[in-house]
């Protein structure tokens, strides 16, 4: 009994190190990245933008020259002015919807987080682009949305759909139109 407990450790052990090796290599690879917009407690909304550093390096260096920054303070302000740039969210077919304090948290997964503001509390439609990766070669991005009441869901943004979607609802999930 002690020793299928002892192989049963081991093969869950090497199983879990295979899964998280492959989690945390995407985690670093700037072929991917996600944006996920929540809606929070209060009704408010927030914008998330992850992807490795070099992904951010890649669009800076590509987009406005590799001296275009000297501190990192400076980097962060190109990084949310780039993403402010390539990024548009439309509610119900309206503009009106801003993204504000754009806060970058640099590491070997970087993030931005925005405050999204003018979305309305009825919401039929969401159409949603972020070309920010552009640049990097098979990039893909995840949109995922979190709404209270709502399965969460995961849409794919890729050079085939031009990094943009459109979703409307049905039955509290989000479809593509």
């Amino acid at each position: 009994m002690k020793k299928k407990r002892i192989t049963s450790t081991i093969f869950l052990t090497i199983l879990l190190s295979i899964l998280l090796s492959s989690f945390t290599s995407k985690i670093h690879d700037p072929q991917y990245a996600s944006s996920i917009l929540i809606e929070q407690e209060d009704g408010s909304w927030i914008l998330q933008i992850h992807s490795a550093m070099t992904a951010f390096e890649h669009e800076v260096h590509t987009n406005f020259g590799k001296d275009s920054y000297k501190t990192a303070e400076e980097f962060n302000d190109i990084v949310v002015k780039h993403l402010l740039k390539n990024i548009t969210i439309k509610i119900n077919n309206k503009n009106g919807i801003s993204l504000k304090n754009g806060t970058v948290k640099l590491g070997h997964e970087t993030s931005v987080v925005f405050k999204v503001v003018g979305i309305p509390k009825k919401i039929e439609t969401i159409s949603f682009t972020n070309s920010n990766f552009k640049d990097i070669h098979n990039n893909q991005n995840t949109l995922i949305i979190i709404k209270k009441g709502f399965k969460k869901q995961n849409f794919l943004l890729n050079k085939k759909n031009e990094y943009h979607v459109n979703l409307k609802i049905s039955k509290n999930q989000f479809v593509l139109q």
